[in-house]
């Protein structure tokens, strides 16, 4: 539904946006949204390329999605020994896995949440395409709660404070969505002004509370909140936005975001 499923095409595609394996930037995070390609290709593009500069040390890749079934609580890890793309299979790093299944109850290993949502699938051919020989730790959030960020948050510091240098943190999250495009907009702004401060207080407050609705802004909560981006600065332009019309006549602000 969101890119070529031929090999070849996807390659052509992901090409297109003018990447070269090997050559880019050296994030120790990123910030990419989970829109259909024909409207944040690019955005993701630019966002995996601020990270490839490493693609020859990097072992796993922690990619955090949400689940847009509101229904859903919880932190979900996956069973699976792979995950499909058209480009090949990924491996999962069950390891970690494990690991973060034994620090908080929190977790649940449960695949059928990742059958079904889109949030980390969507990045998985740029997984890929631009660290062919990493494995994953793929990781969806329900709806947003102070526990869930918290355990998160810890969880990801305990894991990972002692293999930073070979690995890389992936966020998928999109920006906004409202009916109004100026309240999507400015909704937007407010969310990467408070990604680049690294505020996590006021932004949990403003994702927890419904001032700001970014569709994963929880995960990035976490993520900063662990302490594991600390000597890192974000890296945006504030201008690289896209919006598209979603489902309901929602509109949908998409950007890119680097922690360097």
């Amino acid at each position: 539904m969101f890119y070529p499923e031929d090999r070849s095409e996807m390659l052509e595609y992901i090409q297109s946006f003018g990447m070269e394996e090997g050559r880019g930037g050296y994030a120790k995070a990123i910030i990419a949204p989970h829109g259909a390609w024909t409207y944040s290709g690019e955005l993701v593009a630019s966002a995996f390329s601020a990270a490839m500069g490493r693609s020859d040390s990097i072992k796993r890749i922690v990619i955090l999605g949400p689940i847009h079934d509101k229904r859903e609580k919880g932190l979900f890890l996956s069973n699976s020994h792979y995950f499909h793309t058209p480009l090949g299979n990924i491996p999962v790093d069950q390891e970690i896995t494990e690991e973060l299944l034994f620090i908080s109850n929190h977790f649940e290993i449960n695949d059928i949440p990742h059958l079904g949502e889109h949030s980390i699938e969507i990045l998985l051919p740029f997984v890929k395409y631009c660290f062919p020989h990493a494995s994953i730790v793929p990781i969806l959030m329900g709806q947003p709660g102070a526990g869930y960020i918290y355990d998160l948050s810890q969880a990801l510091k305990t894991v990972f404070s002692h293999i930073l240098d070979d690995t890389l943190f992936v966020v998928s999250c999109n920006l906004s969505c409202d009916t109004d495009q100026s309240k999507a907009l400015d909704s937007a702004r407010q969310c990467l002004h408070l990604f680049s401060r690294k505020d996590t207080s006021a932004l949990a407050s403003a994702i927890l509370d419904g001032r700001l609705n970014a569709c994963g802004g929880a995960l990035v909560v976490s993520l900063l909140d662990s302490g594991l981006l600390d000597n890192t600065q974000a890296v945006f332009s504030a201008d690289n936005m896209v919006s598209a019309v979603g489902v309901e006549k929602n509109i949908v602000y998409y950007s890119e975001v680097s922690f360097e």
